[in-house]
C-alpha cells in the first residue's frame, strides 16, 4: 500500500487546522481607568493617610474574561474580551487613584506601598455585584469599611447604576470605570469633614 494517500490526507488536515487557527477571533484586552473629579479636592480633617487594603469581588467575576449579565440566572463570558490584569487588583488601583484625586494631597497612600510602616487608616471594599448587561448598562453594589488606628470605624453601602452604552466591550469597560468613579465620589463625600463625617462605631 502506498504511503502517498496518507501523507496527502495529513497535509490537507494540517492546512485545514492552520486555516481554522488563522480564522479565530483576535483577543482584546481592556483596563479600567481612573477619573478626575469635577469639584475641587476635599480637605481632610486628619493627616493619617488612607490605604485601600483589600478589594474583594464575587467568584464569578474573578476571571480574566469580561462577564455580562444574561437573561434569568445566566452569565455571558466573553472568551476573546479579557481584562489586562486581575479585576480586583485593577479596581484597587483605580479606586486609590480616584480617591487621591478627590482628597487633599497626601490623604491617600499609594496602592503600591508596603502594607506595614507608618500608621494608616485602612479601607476595605467588598464588591458584591459589578457587571453589565448586553446593552452595556452597569450595576455596582459595594460595601466599604474604614478602620482607623484608634479603633474607630466608618462604613457605608453604595449602589451605583450607569446607563447603557453601545453594548461593546470597550463601552462596558468605560461604564465600569465610571461606576468606580461614582463609588469614589460617594466614599469621599462620606468621609469629608464638611459632610458631617462618616458614622463612627
Amino acid at each position: 500500500m502506498s504511503a502517498k494517500p496518507y501523507w496527502r490526507f495529513a497535509t490537507f488536515a494540517g492546512v485545514c487546522l492552520l486555516g481554522a487557527c488563522q480564522s479565530s477571533p483576535a483577543t482584546h484586552y481592556f483596563a479600567l481607568a481612573e477619573s478626575k473629579p469635577t469639584a475641587a479636592p476635599a480637605a481632610e480633617a486628619t493627616q493619617i493617610p488612607i490605604r485601600v487594603e483589600r478589594v474583594t469581588i464575587p467568584g464569578e467575576l474573578d476571571r480574566l474574561e469580561l462577564v455580562r449579565r444574561g437573561t434569568s440566572n445566566r452569565l455571558q463570558i466573553a472568551a476573546f474580551d479579557r481584562w489586562a490584569a486581575p479585576l480586583d487588583a485593577m479596581i484597587r488601583r483605580v479606586v486609590t487613584a480616584d480617591l487621591a484625586a478627590r482628597f487633599a494631597p497626601g490623604t491617600m497612600a499609594s496602592a503600591n506601598e508596603p502594607a506595614v510602616g507608618e500608621p494608616r487608616r485602612h479601607l476595605y471594599i467588598d464588591i458584591q455585584e459589578f457587571n453589565g448587561d448586553a446593552r452595556g448598562a452597569v450595576k455596582l453594589h459595594a460595601v466599604w469599611l474604614l478602620q482607623t488606628p484608634d479603633a474607630a470605624s466608618a462604613r457605608g453601602t453604595e449602589d451605583v447604576a450607569i446607563e447603557a452604552g453601545d453594548g461593546t466591550a470597550d463601552s462596558l469597560a468605560t461604564a465600569m470605570s465610571r461606576a468606580l468613579a461614582e463609588l469614589s465620589d460617594r466614599i469621599a463625600v462620606a468621609l469629608a469633614p464638611q459632610s458631617g463625617g462618616a458614622k463612627s462605631e
